[in-house]
C-alpha cells in the first residue's frame, strides 16, 4: 500500500469530449460498484467530483472541487511520485494502476484507477480519473475495465452537451431512446433532433442549470421519438453543470431515464383524483334537501360540464303528482324536473322543466328503465323528448344534437323512478370509461337522493292519514297487543291440551268472557287424516274450556274436559266449510243452532250470552276442531274486525296443536322403533353379571338416537356395545337400529373392537341420505371373558366406560378417545385390561351424566362415586344411579350398563394344558369324558370327544401346537383349542384317497355352530354342541 503501482498507458484520445475506446464487456455485476470518478485540470486542481467520489472517500463535492488533488487525497511520502505520474498523465499516456488514497477520516483506502486525457472545449488538458476501492473488486473476481466503458455501456441514457447545447457525447443507451444514431446527435440540438418531444420545454430547463448552475432532478419529457414514433413516451431527466476553471462554464450533463409506466400510472391518477373530487362534490351538492325537484336540479348541474355538455333529469309522473298508475296504462309517462347545459347558446327554453311526457314502449327511454341499465344511442335514432318544435325549428335542433346520447335509468332499493339523459358536443371526445363509472354514480346517488324525497313526502302524506284515523290505530294497537302475547304464551311446549288451555287464558277476559276448545275425536285417537263428515254432526272431545267470573254458569253446561259430544249446527257448519261464524246479536231463535243440545239454551240465556263467534282450528289444510268465543259480561257485540282477530288467535293455536300432535305421533313411532330394535332380555352367562337400564327422553322432549347391547360371543364371552346417533326423532332411531344390527353383525364375526368401530365408520360414512347435515355417533365397545376376565374396548368419541381397578377402586378407563362414527379416515386402538375378581365395568351414554347444569367430568364423577358405593346386586345399583343422576325431566335419551365378573365352579368350567406331543389327543378325549360325565352330559361324550380330538389333530398338523383345551356349559357346551397359529382353519373337501383333510369337515356337519377367534398368542378354534333336553345351564 505505501507504492503507487504503475499499469499500462494507451495514446492520447484526440477527442477532446470523448475517452479511450470502448472497453471490453464486464459482468453485469460490477456495475454495482461505486465508481468513483473525478475531472482533475492540468493545475492539478479538481473540477468536478461525482457522488460515489463523496461516498467512497467521505470528501464533499463543495470541499473537494477546486482542491488540489494531490494535497487532498495523496499521502505526503507518495506525492512526488504522484505528481510524477500526473505529469505522464498529462503529456498523453493513459494510466492504469493501484494507488492508496486519503479518506477524509485519515485511514488509506487502496483504489484501483484507470486515467483518461480529455481536451476541453477551450483546448485545456483535463484528466479523467475514475476508481474503485480494491478490496471490493477482489471479492467479486473482477477488475475495473469497466470504467472505460462506464459511460457507453450505462442502461442509463447519459450525454454531454456544450455550451450552446449540443450533443458533445452521448452513450448508446440514450441513442436507442430516441432512435437515431449516436453520430446523428453531435453537434446537434434536441430541437433539432427530436422534434415530436417538449423539447423548447427541455432547452428551457438546460439553460436554466447552465446559468444558474443549480442541478435538476426529475424533469419531466413527453411525446414521440424515432425510436419509437407510433407511442407517446415520458422520460425523466436530471441535469448538471459542467465547470472548468473557477467562473468557466463548459456545457451540461444529462441522465434520462424511461418512466413512461410511471407517467401513464400519475396520469390515471390524477384523472381519478378528479373525479374523485367531482364525486366528493356531488355527494355534498346532490341530496341537500329532502325536496324532489331541488335534489333533480342538483344532478342536472353537477353532470355538467365535467360529464356531459347537456342533461335532463326525468321522473316518473305518478310519483311526481302523487296519483296512482292507471292500472291499464301500458306506457309510462315522465317529467322532466332538471336540465343543465354547458352551451350558454343551446335553446334550451325548448325543454321545459315541468313537461310530461308518454314515453313508447319500443323506444329506448323505455329499453332503459324497463331493464335497469344504461342504453346508448345515436342522438339520430333517438326521438326528442319536446313537443313544441315544428317544421325548420326542429331541424335547426336536431341538427345541433351529438353523436350519441347515455339513457342511465335513477333506480334505488330495486325501483326504477325515472331517467337522467345526457350527452356531449360532437366536437368534444367520445365518453371514457372513467366518465360512464363516475356519471352511473352520480345517477346511482342522486336515484338514492330522489327516493329519499320521494318516501318523506309519502310518509308525510301517510302522517296525516294516520292523524286522521287515530281511533281505528288505537283500537288496532290493542289488538295487535293481544296477537303479540299470544305468540309467547300460545304453544310454549308441545302438549296437545296444555296448548289449548293456553288459547283460553289469552283470550279472557280481554276478548271474550266464555271461550271453549274442541277437537275432532278423530285427532286425539291419533287418526293421520282426520276428516269432518259431509253431513250431520262431527264427533267433538272438549280439550279446554274457560269462563270470567266465578259463577260457571256455562262451564256446567258446556261439556267437560275429555269428554265427546255430537256439534251444534253452526258448529258443524263452520267445520265443514272451514270459514268462521258471527253472531253478533245471540237470541233465543239462533240461540238453538249454537248450543249441542236444547237443554244448554236456558242456561245460556240466564249467562248473559249475547254475542258468538265460532272459528274453525285449521292448520296445513286440516280441519283440527273449532273454538267458540262469547261474550257475556262485556256489553260490545264482536265486530268483523274481532272475527278476524279470533281467527288469527285460532289459527296460532291451530298451528301449536297440528305440531303437538305430529310431534306426539312422531315420538310414539319413533319410541316404537327404538324400543323394538333395543334387546328385549339380557342372558347373564356363568362368570358375569349383568344388569341395564334404558329411558327414553321425556315426553316433552324428541326420543333420542341412544342404543345399547349385549352381544353373546363363543365360550360365555360377551360383547358391550353403548351408542348414541346424533339428533332426535325417527331419522336418529333409524340410524341407531341400523348401527346396532351392523354392531351384532360384525361383533358376532369376533372381531376386535376397534375392527368392529372401523368398519362401522365406514359403513356411517358411505350410508349417508345425501343431506347437508352429516349423521354422526358415537360408540363404546368392551368384549368381556369371564373365564381370565380379559377385556377388550374401543371407543369412538364416546363417554370412556368406569372399571374396578386393581387396587379395587372405582375409574376411569383410559382409552384413545376416536372420533365419531361418520367422520371418517380416523384410527381406532384398541386397550386392553384386564378386570380383578368381582371387578366392575360401567358403560353409559351422555345423557345419564350431563346436564344444562351439570358438565361432563362432574357426571362422570357423580356416577363414579353412586356406583363405588353401592354394595348390592347391579340391579339396585341401576336404580340407585338413575335415582341419584337423573332428576326431573330428561333431555336426552339415557342408557346404562354394567357388568360384574364372578368365578365360575367347576360345574360349569374345565381346562386341560396341552402341548405339541401327540399323546396329548387321547389325553384329551379321556379329559373330555370325565368332565362331562361329571356334568351330566355323557349324551354328548361321543360326538365331543370326536370333534375334541379333530380339533387337536388339525393344530397338531396344522398350527403347530395346541396349547390348551377348554370346556365350558352355558346353554350349550362349548369346546375350545387353542393353539399358537394364527391362520384360521379352512374347509376343503377331501378326496377318496386322501388320509386326512375331513377333520374341520366333521366339525363342520356335526356341530351345532363353531368358528375361531384371535388371541394375543394365536388363534382358538371352538365348537358348540345344544344340550341335551332337560340338562341346559
Amino acid at each position: 500500500m505505501g507504492e503507487v503501482e504503475h499499469g499500462s498507458g494507451q495514446g492520447r484520445n484526440p477527442d477532446p469530449w470523448g475517452g479511450a475506446g470502448a472497453a471490453p464487456t464486464r459482468p453485469e455485476a460490477l456495475l454495482m460498484l461505486p465508481i468513483a470518478t473525478a475531472l482533475v485540470q492540468s493545475d492539478g486542481r479538481i473540477l468536478h467530483w461525482s457522488h460515489d467520489a463523496e461516498e467512497l472517500l467521505g470528501y464533499s463535492a463543495k470541499e473537494a472541487i477546486g482542491a488540489p488533488a494531490a494535497q487532498l487525497l495523496v499521502p505526503e511520502e507518495l506525492r512526488p511520485r504522484v505528481l510524477a505520474l500526473f505529469a505522464h498523465i498529462l503529456a498523453g499516456h493513459d494510466w492504469a494502476g493501484v494507488s492508496p488514497v486519503r479518506h477524509r477520516d485519515g485511514h488509506l483506502i487502496t483504489l484501483e484507477f484507470r486515467t483518461h486525457l480529455l481536451t476541453a472545449p477551450d483546448g485545456q488538458p483535463l484528466v479523467l480519473a475514475l476508481a474503485a476501492d480494491v478490496t471490493s473488486l477482489r471479492r467479486i473476481q473482477s477488475d475495473l475495465a469497466i470504467l472505460n466503458g462506464f459511460f457507453t455501456q450505462s442502461p442509463v441514457g447519459m450525454a454531454v452537451y456544450d455550451d450552446r447545447l449540443r450533443f458533445v457525447r452521448l452513450n448508446e443507451s440514450l441513442a436507442a431512446i430516441n432512435g437515431l444514431p449516436v453520430a446523428d446527435h453531435l453537434g446537434r440540438r434536441i430541437t433539432e433532433l427530436l422534434p415530436g418531444l417538449n423539447a423548447d420545454e427541455i432547452e428551457t430547463v438546460m439553460r436554466h442549470v447552465l446559468t444558474t448552475g443549480e442541478p435538476v432532478l426529475d424533469a419531466r419529457s413527453h411525446g414521440s421519438t424515432p425510436g419509437d414514433p407510433g407511442h407517446e413516451h415520458a422520460w425523466s431527466a436530471s441535469y448538471f453543470r459542467l465547470e472548468g476553471p473557477p467562473g468557466e462554464v463548459l456545457g451540461v450533463s444529462s441522465t434520462v431515464v424511461d418512466v413512461t409506466g410511471r407517467y401513464l400510472a400519475e396520469s390515471r391518477a390524477a384523472k381519478a383524483q378528479e373525479r374523485l373530487a367531482l364525486l366528493v362534490d356531488a355527494t355534498a351538492s346532490i341530496g341537500t334537501t329532502l325536496d324532489l325537484r331541488r335534489t333533480a336540479r342538483e344532478l342536472a348541474e353537477a353532470m355538467v360540464p365535467r360529464v356531459a355538455d347537456l342533461s335532463g333529469v326525468f321522473v316518473l309522473e305518478h310519483l311526481v303528482s302523487g296519483v296512482p298508475e292507471d292500472e291499464d296504462q301500458v306506457a309510462p309517462r315522465v317529467r322532466r324536473l332538471a336540465i343543465a347545459s354547458a352551451d350558454p347558446s343551446y335553446p334550451i327554453e325548448i325543454l321545459p322543466v315541468d313537461e310530461v311526457y308518454t314515453i313508447a314502449a319500443s323506444s329506448p327511454y323505455a329499453r332503459a328503465m324497463d331493464g335497469g341499465r344504461t342504453v346508448v344511442v345515436p342522438s339520430w335514432d333517438l326521438p326528442p323528448l319536446t313537443t313544441r318544435l315544428r317544421g325548420d325549428a326542429l331541424r335547426a335542433f336536431l341538427g345541433r344534437r351529438s353523436r350519441s346520447v347515455r339513457i342511465t335509468p335513477l333506480t334505488a332499493r330495486g325501483t326504477v323512478l325515472g331517467m337522467v339523459v345526457y350527452s356531449r358536443r360532437g366536437e368534444r371526445e367520445s365518453f371514457a370509461e372513467a366518465d360512464i363509472t363516475l356519471g352511473d354514480e352520480l345517477a346511482s346517488r342522486a336515484a338514492v337522493a330522489i327516493d329519499n324525497a320521494r318516501l318523506f313526502t309519502r310518509e308525510r302524506e301517510a302522517a296525516e292519514d294516520r292523524r286522521r284515523a287515530l281511533d281505528e290505530v288505537r283500537s288496532a294497537t290493542q289488538r295487535l297487543a293481544l296477537l303479540n302475547e299470544a305468540s309467547s304464551r300460545i304453544g310454549t311446549t308441545l302438549d296437545l291440551p296444555r296448548t289449548a288451555e293456553e288459547l283460553v287464558e289469552v283470550v279472557i277476559p280481554r276478548f271474550a268472557d266464555f271461550v271453549t276448545v274442541d277437537l275432532l275425536d278423530a285427532v286425539l285417537a291419533g287418526d293421520e287424516t282426520p276428516t269432518v263428515p259431509p253431513s250431520g254432526s262431527a264427533t267433538m272431545r272438549a280439550v279446554a274450556v274457560g269462563e270470567l267470573g266465578p259463577d260457571g254458569l256455562l262451564t256446567g253446561a258446556a261439556d267437560p274436559v275429555g269428554g265427546t259430544s255430537e256439534s251444534a249446527k253452526l258448529y258443524a257448519q263452520s267445520l265443514r266449510t272451514g270459514r268462521s261464524i258471527l253472531v253478533a246479536e245471540v237470541n233465543e231463535e239462533n240461540l238453538a243452532l249454537i248450543v249441542a243440545s236444547p237443554d244448554r239454551i236456558q242456561p245460556a240465556l240466564d249467562s248473559g250470552l249475547h254475542s258468538y263467534v265460532m272459528v274453525p282450528l285449521l292448520a296445513r289444510g286440516r280441519v283440527l276442531g273449532g273454538a267458540e268465543f262469547m261474550r257475556l259480561g262485556n256489553p260490545e257485540p264482536f265486530t268483523p274486525a274481532d272475527v278476524a282477530l279470533a281467527e288469527e288467535l285460532a289459527a296460532r293455536a291451530a298451528v301449536c296443536i297440528d305440531n303437538a300432535r305430529l310431534y306426539r305421533r312422531e315420538r310414539d313411532t319413533a319410541l316404537t322403533l327404538q324400543r323394538s330394535l333395543l334387546p328385549q332380555r339380557v342372558h347373564n352367562p356363568p362368570g358375569l353379571e349383568i344388569a341395564y337400564r334404558y329411558l327414553p327422553a321425556s315426553q316433552l322432549n324428541e326420543v333420542g338416537g341412544d342404543w345399547f347391547d349385549v352381544v353373546p360371543l363363543s365360550c360365555g364371552r360377551v360383547a358391550l356395545v353403548v351408542g348414541d346417533v346424533t339428533g332426535h326423532g325417527l331419522r336418529a332411531a333409524a340410524t341407531m337400529g341400523q348401527l346396532r344390527t351392523a354392531a351384532r353383525t360384525l361383533i358376532t364375526q369376533d372381531m376386535d373392537p376397534a375392527r368392529v368401530l372401523r368398519r362401522l365408520d365406514e359403513a356411517a360414512t358411505t350410508a349417508g341420505d345425501g343431506s347437508d347435515e352429516g349423521q354422526y355417533a358415537t360408540c363404546v365397545c368392551v368384549v368381556l371373558d369371564p373365564v381370565d376376565r380379559a377385556c377388550t374396548a374401543a371407543c369412538a368419541g364416546h363417554v370412556p366406560p368406569l372399571v374396578t381397578a386393581a387396587d379395587g377402586s372405582l375409574r376411569v378407563l383410559e382409552l384413545p378417545t376416536g372420533a365419531p362414527l361418520g367422520v371418517g379416515g380416523v384410527p381406532f386402538e384398541s386397550v386392553e385390561f384386564e378386570l380383578p375378581p368381582q371387578g366392575l365395568v360401567v358403560l353409559c351414554t351422555d345423557g345419564l351424566i350431563e346436564r344444562r347444569d351439570r358438565d361432563l367430568d362432574e357426571g362422570i364423577e357423580l356416577l363414579r362415586a353412586t356406583v363405588a358405593a353401592q354394595h348390592g346386586g347391579l340391579e339396585r345399583s341401576c336404580d340407585a344411579v338413575l335415582a341419584s343422576l337423573v332428576t326431573g325431566s330428561r333431555e336426552d335419551d339415557i342408557a346404562v350398563i354394567m357388568a360384574r365378573s364372578h368365578p365360575i365352579g367347576p360345574d360349569q368350567l374345565a381346562i386341560l394344558s396341552l402341548t405339541g406331543d401327540r399323546a396329548m389327543v387321547g389325553h384329551a378325549r379321556r379329559f373330555a369324558r370325565r368332565t362331562l360325565s361329571a356334568w351330566g352330559l355323557s349324551a354328548l361324550t361321543d360326538q365331543a370327544e370326536l370333534l375334541t380330538s379333530e380339533l387337536i389333530t388339525n393344530a397338531l398338523v396344522h398350527a403347530g401346537a395346541p396349547t390348551q383345551l377348554r370346556l365350558f356349559r352355558d346353554h350349550v357346551l362349548t369346546v375350545e383349542v387353542s393353539d399358537v397359529d394364527s391362520h384360521a382353519p379352512r374347509l376343503r373337501r377331501a378326496r377318496s384317497d386322501d388320509e386326512g383333510g375331513r377333520g374341520m369337515h366333521l366339525v363342520n356337519e356335526l356341530a351345532h355352530r363353531w368358528g375361531s377367534r384371535s388371541t394375543r398368542l394365536g388363534k382358538a378354534v371352538w365348537f358348540e354342541l345344544e344340550l341335551p333336553i332337560g340338562t341346559a345351564g
